[in-house]
C-alpha cells in the first residue's frame, strides 16, 4: 500500500475536499440524518468559497492527506470565537481509506499547528449517532465534557462536545 503523506492544503485542493467530503458524509450521514440534510450540508458547508476561506484563512490551519497524489483526507481547525476556544471544525477520510491510521495522521498535523500557535486546548463537536466519529475522538485523547443539540437544516441533531488539553 502506497505511504499517506500530509500537507497544508492549497487552493487546488477545494474540488479533492469537496470529493472526500461527499463520500464520507453520505457514508456517515445519511441514515442518521437522512440523503436531503446531507446534500444540504455538503452544499453550504463545502462549496467552492467555503472551503477556499478555510484554506485561505490565516488564523485557521486546513490540511489534506494523499495517498498517489490523490486526496484522501482533510483536516480543518481554526479559533471558535464564541467559546474564546479553538476548534477541529472537520477531520474526515474517504471511506475506502478508513482504519488505516490517516485520521490519525491528520490530528498530528493540527495538533503540531495548534501547538506552534501557542493553542493548549481544543474542542471538536460530534454528532452523538455518529460511533465512528465518537470511538475515534475517544480513542484520541478527547475527553466528553458537553452536549448540545443544534437545528441541522430542519433536523434536531444531539452532539458531544469533546475537548483535548495539548
Amino acid at each position: 500500500m502506497t505511504k499517506v503523506t500530509a500537507r497544508v492544503a492549497h487552493p487546488g485542493d477545494v474540488e479533492s475536499v469537496q470529493r472526500v467530503a461527499k463520500a464520507a458524509w453520505h457514508a456517515v450521514y445519511d441514515e442518521i440524518l437522512g440523503e436531503d440534510v446531507v446534500d444540504q450540508v455538503l452544499g453550504e458547508w463545502y462549496d467552492d468559497d467555503a472551503i477556499a476561506a478555510g484554506i485561505t484563512h490565516d488564523a485557521q490551519d486546513f490540511f489534506v492527506a494523499e495517498r498517489a497524489e490523490e486526496v484522501v483526507g482533510y483536516a480543518h481547525v481554526g479559533p471558535h470565537p464564541p467559546r474564546r476556544i479553538h476548534q477541529l471544525y472537520r477531520l474526515y477520510v474517504h471511506p475506502d481509506e478508513w482504519r488505516d491510521g490517516i485520521g490519525r495522521q491528520l490530528l498530528a498535523e493540527v495538533e503540531q499547528a495548534l501547538y506552534d500557535r501557542d493553542v493548549t486546548l481544543y474542542e471538536v463537536e460530534v454528532v452523538t449517532d455518529n460511533t465512528i466519529g465518537v470511538a475515534f475522538y475517544e480513542s484520541t485523547g478527547f475527553e466528553r465534557v458537553d452536549t448540545s443539540e443544534r437545528d441541522l437544516f430542519g433536523e434536531t441533531v444531539t452532539e458531544y462536545v469533546f475537548r483535548k488539553r495539548l
